[in-house]
């Protein structure tokens, strides 16, 4: 039954999103260093304060997230070669995952992930698009992940997707205790690792399914 209950949570509220995408991801696991490229579910911020962010670490915060990407610094993480379609059960369409050192270092244990795990997944209208037209960022809060609630979850799409979203694109933007962080996001990667079905990537555990190495 939970493996059913996040087929269909990915299904009915991660694939309102652009292509179907949202906060899950799913694509192949090896990648180099850079290259390229409410609780009512309605969508949007369910915060508005920003909290730190460097190199390895994305901030807290929509206005904040959005300078740190624009920086650019995860493309030195270690990211997939290139734009993919979503494997099963994602709801994504095309995309590419960084994920950082913390992850990157940890992808083929079976542990939870250590406090400060994080990843970017660069959200594309197209295999062939140059550019990203949104973006889904995590990063782990605490050792104990407590059902996804100490994870930080951002993610924006255009002004014309179907997912859930306010007037800046913002489908989730807060942690995942509560509004669209809990109920789209964690909804979908509470079964990374769970089963077979809910792990197309080697690694995938502890709310993410595609840990880049």
């Amino acid at each position: 039954m939970r493996g059913l209950w996040n087929v269909l949570a990915c299904a009915a509220g991660a694939a309102l999103a652009l292509g179907g995408s949202a906060c899950g991801d799913s694509g192949s696991t090896d990648g180099g260093n850079g290259g390229g490229g409410g609780g009512d579910g309605t969508g949007g911020s369910t915060t508005s304060t920003s909290s730190g962010g460097d190199a390895q670490t994305p901030p807290q915060g929509g206005t904040a997230v959005e300078a740190w990407l624009a920086k650019g610094d995860y493309k030195n993480w270690t990211c997939e070669a290139a734009v993919h379609e979503a494997r099963s059960p994602s709801p994504h369409g095309f995309n590419r995952i960084c994920s950082n050192d913390v992850i990157a270092g940890a992808a083929t244990g079976t542990d939870d992930w250590p406090e400060g795990a994080a990843a970017v997944k660069e959200l594309y209208a197209s295999a062939t698009d140059a550019d990203p037209v949104g973006y889904a960022v995590y990063l782990k809060l605490d050792a104990d992940s407590a059902g996804g609630s100490n994870w930080y979850w951002y993610e924006r799409v255009p002004d014309d997707s179907t997912a859930p979203h306010d007037a800046n694109g913002v489908v989730a933007d807060g942690p995942g205790s509560s509004g669209p962080a809990q109920t789209i996001c964690v909804g979908c990667h509470a079964g990374a690792g769970s089963d077979t079905a809910h792990t197309p990537s080697p690694g995938g555990r502890d709310q993410v399914y595609t840990p880049v190495h």
